[in-house]
């Protein structure tokens, strides 16, 4: 059996956490969820994902921070970012590109969309 590729997730929404987890849980993906930027780093130390997702809006941190601040460590810096928010899929295209993520999701596009997106970069552009 394959592998089973790790995602780790950062939204302040704990509803929402517990519904992208079980969307990506049910794909096969082994998800670990944060819902604060302290549990988000601690975390990182010990879980080494495949990939992370980080919504853009959150009270102590901003999905842009975080991606930028990853991809300029050593350690974190090759690990693929995709950032997601409730904005449209253009601006967070042109935020995406600013901060050099590796791909981006609205959630304006519903659950359903997030899973296919997920399989769609895992597929194409992280592996």
């Amino acid at each position: 059996m394959a592998e089973r590729r790790r995602i780790l997730l950062i939204d302040d929404s704990e509803i929402t956490l517990a519904m992208e987890k079980a969307v990506l849980e049910s794909r096969g993906y082994e998800v670990v969820a944060t819902s604060t930027l302290v549990e988000f780093e601690k975390t990182l130390e010990t879980f080494k994902p495949d990939l992370i997702l980080t919504d853009l809006h959150m009270p102590d941190a901003k999905g842009t921070d975080i991606c930028r601040t990853l991809k300029n460590e050593f350690k974190t810096q090759d690990i693929p970012i995709v950032i997601f928010s409730s904005l449209g899929d253009e601006e967070l295209g042109k935020l995406a590109h600013q901060v050099g993520a590796d791909g981006f999701l609205s959630k304006a596009n519903g659950l359903e969309a997030l899973g296919e997106k997920i399989d769609e970069l895992v597929e194409s552009i992280l592996w």
